[in-house]
């Protein structure tokens, strides 16, 4: 399990820390929490869905190239 503690965390906490004193405040607080880790999360999962797409563009390449080589391609 992969265990962040950023600042998305932080704001979550605060807000929960600071409720009893300002609602609005934690609300705002907890937003921003929340909305940082969602892009968070969306950039490391565009990141791994590229890494996917090279890796697969790469063995489709070698698979072509294998083709070529031991298929007795004619001119």
């Amino acid at each position: 399990m992969n265990v962040k503690l950023g600042m998305p965390e932080i704001l979550i906490l605060f807000a929960l820390f600071i409720y009893s004193q300002s609602f609005t405040f934690s609300i705002i607080s907890f937003v921003l929490g929340i909305s940082g880790r969602l892009v968070t999360y969306i950039m490391d999962y565009s990141s791994e869905m590229k890494k996917a797409e090279v890796i697969n563009q790469n063995v489709d390449e070698l698979s072509t190239a294998f083709k070529d080589l031991f298929g007795g391609k004619k001119n």
